[in-house]
């Protein structure tokens, strides 16, 4: 029960990260209305947070997998169970906070949101395999 907690919480803050990330990109014209500041600025900073997000959250992830000894291969299970907490939070927040109507993403939004979600799962895949243990052989290579 406890590895199924475990799991169900290292997927819950992949599927935030995303969300967070993607949000930032999706609420440009609203963070820009709220500071004053010009589209260029919240441009800047947005890639700045999303940058540093995803260092400071891969550390986290590896350190909790490492921690939480989630490094075998039933881990990979938080390939595919991000996905539905990813789908929630992102109704969730939609809901909390919608676009106003003349708002329009640009198409550059469109891809680096789609391109996101897509390499989202390599980048789980890459935490896990780098979190986990290296399991040596009981048989040692023997040379001729």
């Amino acid at each position: 029960m406890k590895f199924f907690i475990k799991i169900n919480t290292i997927s819950a803050l992949y599927a935030l990260a995303l969300v967070i990330a993607i949000e930032l990109i999706i609420n440009v014209t609203h963070i820009s209305s709220l500071t004053g500041w010009s589209w260029d600025n919240i441009y800047i900073l947005v890639a700045v947070i999303n940058v540093l997000g995803l260092l400071l959250s891969t550390l986290l992830f590896i350190y909790l997998t490492k921690k939480w000894h989630l490094g075998g291969k039933n881990s990979y299970w938080s390939l595919i169970l991000w996905v539905p907490y990813f789908i929630l939070l992102l109704y969730c927040f939609t809901v909390l906070v919608p676009l106003s109507s003349g708002v329009t993403l640009f198409p550059r939004f469109s891809l680096l949101i789609f391109g996101s979600s897509i390499l989202f799962p390599v980048y789980i895949l890459f935490i896990n395999v780098y979190a986990s243990p290296l399991i040596a052989d009981d048989e040692e290579i023997m040379e001729p």
